[in-house]
């Protein structure tokens, strides 16, 4: 990937740039959040143009193609009017030298940035070690029995981000995402969004962990699995 070679010291990317990109990936396809951030970016080149309140219409015209135009206004005029309010500027590049915890109170607290777009933010745009958690990652894991079946988004995040180490995070998070697309086998139900004829690699893990599980059932151990440090699945006593 083309982030990976990518450093701390890299600044390539505007903070302001990847929030709004992440807010418009939101319930919609990659290809709609890519021409509504493109079509955004030409009609106002400068982010302080956006917070006008009298460039609502003008906006949601812009990001139409994405859907839900109407509220994703209201929610990044909302948010940069805010910081303009509170930092005299229309932009968020003051979180660079703020810590992980202070960068999330920050975002958190606006209206449509919920944990996994927060964290998408701070691993793409801030190269913190995080570990967002999207349907993909989420129904990979679960599949995988990485976690538990009952584990909402928030508990699959608070649990994966403890256990994978930091220099895979990044890495990892972007094959998941991609591997959800793609593969048919794990896809929901069974219909990826854009399929490619592959065997897949966690099937066949997945096809392993089911006969040490069977193991187990039968002398009376079975456990939930974990995602060890070689992508393994072990079983385990306790989540």
């Amino acid at each position: 990937f083309a982030a990976r070679n990518r450093n701390a010291d890299d600044k390539s990317t505007p903070i302001t740039d990847s929030i709004i990109n992440t807010m418009l990936s939101q319930n919609t396809t990659a290809a709609n959040q890519q021409r509504a951030y493109a079509n955004l970016k030409r009609e106002f080149p400068d982010w302080e143009q956006v917070a006008e309140s009298s460039n609502a219409s003008r906006v949601a015209a812009a990001i139409r193609c994405a859907g839900l135009s109407k509220t994703r206004t209201e929610r990044m005029q909302l948010m940069l009017q805010k910081v303009k309010e509170e930092r005299g500027k229309a932009n968020f590049e003051f979180l660079r030298d703020c810590s992980s915890d202070e960068i999330k109170k920050q975002l958190l607290q606006h209206k449509g940035m919920g944990p996994k777009t927060v964290s998408c933010v701070l691993l793409f745009a801030l190269l913190k070690p995080e570990f967002p958690v999207d349907t993909h990652v989420l129904r990979i894991s679960k599949q995988n029995r990485w976690v538990p079946a009952s584990f909402s988004r928030e508990s699959a995040y608070s649990y994966l981000n403890g256990v994978i180490p930091d220099e895979f995070k990044l890495d990892l998070h972007c094959l998941l995402v991609a591997h959800g697309k793609h593969c048919n086998q794990c896809a929901a139900r069974g219909k990826a969004q854009f399929p490619r004829d592959f065997d897949c690699p966690l099937a066949a893990m997945r096809r392993g962990c089911k006969l040490e599980c069977i193991k187990q059932e039968q002398e009376g151990q079975e456990e939930p699995g974990r995602l060890s440090g070689d992508g393994t699945v072990q079983a385990e006593q306790a989540m």
